[in-house]
This record gives C-alpha cells, sequence and structure tokens, in this order.
C-alpha cells in the first residue's frame, strides 16, 4: 500500500466515526452549508484529474490530492469534535486546574503580563489565527520546496493528530477557563465579544437539536491543544525550507505563546499538544519510510523480496 493510501484509509476511518458520532448524537449538516464545499472540492478534483490522465504531472496531482486529503481531515475532524462534546462526557475543568496549579503554573501572572503589554496582545492574536490559513500556506511551500513526501507525511500527521485529539477530548470536555479568567462562576452571561465558543459548548450540551453549520463551525477542542499541534507540526513540515524556516519558527512560536490566552486553555492542554504532535510525527515518518521501502512496494504487488 503506498503512502497515499494509507492516508486515505485514515480519512475513511475518520468519516465513519464523523458518521457514527452524529447518529449517536442527533447532530445533523444544514444542507445549505454544504454547497461551500462545492468549488473548492470542484476545483481540486478538476485539478487531479487534469494532471493525472490529460496533462500527466505528479507534482501537481500530488498537489491536488493533498489539498483534498487535508481539507477532508479538517472537516471530517471538526465535526467529529462537535459531536465528542454533545456525548456530554463530565465536565474536567477542575482537573486540568488542578494539574496547572500542581505544577506551580499562575496563569493570572501570565494573562495579566500579556494582556497589559498591548502590541504583543494584538501580535499574538494575530499569529492564534493564523492556524487555518497554515494548513492552506505550508502544503503550497512544501508544494514549490518540491518536498512531495513531506506534504504527505504532514497530511497523514495532521490527520493523526486530529482523531486521537477528538478521541481524547470526548472524555475530557472543559468548558476552558473563560469564566475563570473572567472572575465569573460557571453558567454565567459572558460579555459580548468574548468566549463565543462557549454557548456553542453549552447548547451541544444541553441535548437540544443542533444544526451544523459547516461555514460557521468553531474550534471546540481543549485538551488537548490543537492549535499548539498545529503550530509544531508546520514548524516541522517547513523545517528543511530554508526561507521560511525561522518565520514559520517565531510565527508558531507565538502560536503557541497565544494558546493559553486567546484560546483560554489550560497549561496542561499545551503540554499534551506537544506529546500529541510528537507522537503524530513519529508515525507519519515512520509509515511513510515502510510504505515507501523495496520489501514494502515488492510485498504490496505479490512479489517476494529477495533474502537480505
Amino acid at each position: 500500500m503506498t503512502f497515499s493510501r494509507c492516508i486515505w484509509v485514515l480519512i475513511a476511518v475518520m468519516a465513519a466515526f464523523t458518521v457514527a458520532g452524529c447518529l449517536l448524537t442527533g447532530l445533523r449538516v444544514a444542507p445549505a452549508s454544504l454547497l461551500t464545499l462545492v468549488v473548492p472540492f470542484a476545483v481540486l478534483g478538476a485539478t487531479w484529474w487534469v494532471y493525472s490522465t490529460v496533462r500527466p504531472d505528479a507534482r501537481v496531482r500530488g498537489m491536488a490530492e493533498g489539498f483534498v486529503q487535508i481539507l477532508l481531515v479538517l472537516i471530517f475532524g471538526t465535526v467529529m469534535s462537535y459531536a465528542a462534546i454533545a456525548l456530554t462526557f463530565p465536565l474536567v475543568d477542575d482537573k486540568l486546574l488542578a494539574i496547572d496549579l500542581a505544577l506551580g503554573i499562575d496563569r493570572r501572572i501570565y494573562l495579566d503580563f500579556i494582556n497589559g503589554q498591548r502590541l504583543l496582545h494584538n501580535a499574538l492574536v494575530l499569529a492564534y489565527f493564523t492556524l487555518m490559513p497554515q494548513f492552506v500556506i505550508v502544503p503550497v511551500v512544501l508544494f514549490f520546496a518540491n518536498q512531495m513526501q513531506r506534504l504527505q507525511q504532514f497530511t497523514f500527521a495532521s490527520g493523526v493528530a486530529l482523531f486521537a485529539t477528538v478521541l481524547i477530548s470526548i472524555f475530557t470536555p472543559a468548558l476552558s477557563t473563560t469564566y475563570l479568567d473572567l472572575g465569573l462562576p460557571v453558567g454565567a452571561p459572558v460579555p459580548e465579544g468574548l468566549g463565543v465558543h462557549l454557548p456553542v459548548m453549552e447548547k451541544l450540551r444541553s441535548g437540544v437539536p443542533f444544526l451544523m453549520q459547516l461555514d460557521q463551525l468553531e474550534g471546540l477542542l481543549t485538551f488537548p491543544s490543537f492549535h499548539t499541534i498545529g503550530a509544531l507540526l508546520f514548524i516541522w513540515a517547513t523545517w528543511r525550507v530554508p526561507v521560511v524556516r525561522w518565520l514559520s519558527l517565531v510565527l508558531n512560536a507565538a502560536l503557541i505563546a497565544a494558546t493559553p490566552v486567546i484560546g483560554t486553555h489550560y497549561f496542561i492542554d499545551v503540554a499534551a499538544g506537544f506529546l500529541v504532535a510528537w507522537l503524530a510525527v513519529y508515525a507519519a515518518i515512520r509509515l511513510s519510510a515502510r510504505a515507501s521501502s523495496p520489501h514494502h512496494s515488492l510485498s504490496a504487488t505479490g512479489s517476494t523480496a529477495p533474502a537480505q
């Protein structure tokens, strides 16, 4: 099996879990919101077909396929995260906060420092919201750097990490630190413009019918922090591209630094994100090496590899 097929298998598994999650929780997708996916999939599909048949070009075909795979990973992973919250397992905010405190972390000092530096705060806000754009930019960078294998590894690692994060989050739901940071009791009205994800999470946990708008999905995952995971994957994926290496490092270091403040995460969420990212990268590299090895290729076609 080629590595690209491994990615498709992963996507198929994520799709199955997405359907199962929606059936278990009663979540539905607004049909009209599906129209937002027509144009990107049509363009990518046409590009994939043209450069596979009419004008064969392995790099462009691989780029189009990679974008289709990344888009599907993000869609299925995000919808799965809604289903994970809707399963209404007990909140673990107290446990996550207890871990932070046991580590001697005083988030109030950190928050007050960041919020007291307006320029720094604004820079971190900008960095934090580069997560989704970087899922477009990084594959383009890898394409022009002619690092198609790294593009496949990045896609697989992203899928594995998001899938694992969602599965973990089923058992570790948290309303994040918004109420704590604002000095409000859980469930109290949140000032407009703050903690916009909380109403969505509370509605999902209430059990009332929920219709998902695919063009308005929000990040709901707390533990582990997927923003941290994404930032680390971006750094790793672009590290072999000298022209963007240091820019990626600085930008994504800022993204991680913003996670406890802008993303209202516990610090243990960030630490867990480092572990998940490392395991995802390890899995991607190992599986990619195995899929591309001569022995594996011969075995896949039914031939017998010579004795070593």
